[in-house]
């Protein structure tokens, strides 16, 4: 089983206008994992270990996730992809399921950072380094 801790925070003004910036370009991340899985070559992708090779990719084509811990990056990925497994594993049980869909901002309202210790700054970078 997986836990997750949750710490609760109180930002200022200025903080939380840079969390939610980065709350919304992991939103755009994680909406465009979604197309290129429904539109990229089967080689290319298909897990989330694989489709983490693409966010260098990503970055050269789209510097907006650039400004975004690489980590946290890559847990977005994953996160669409448990997301898939979710849905197919209620398939699985018989349940009738749709598909995954795009997330407008109003869904998406968080962001994991896969290693322990992590602390922001006031001007929304990590303080351990972005990798």
């Amino acid at each position: 089983m997986e836990y997750s801790h949750r710490y609760h925070a109180s930002p200022t003004q200025e903080v939380a206008a840079d969390l939610k910036r980065h709350i919304d370009i992991h939103r755009q991340a994680y909406n465009y994992t979604l197309y290129e899985y429904e539109n990229v070559d089967a080689d290319d992708i298909g897990s989330a270990y694989k489709h983490h090779y693409r966010l260098p990719d990503w970055k050269d084509e789209f510097p907006v996730f650039s400004e975004v811990n690489s980590k946290a990056l890559q847990r977005t990925v994953t996160r669409f992809y448990q997301n898939l497994s979710n849905l197919k594993a209620q398939k699985d049980n018989g349940n009738t399921v749709g598909k995954l869909n795009w997330k407008s901002p109003r869904e998406f309202q968080s962001m994991t950072f896969s290693q322990s210790g992590h602390q922001t700054t006031s001007d929304g970078q990590s303080e351990i380094g972005d990798f």
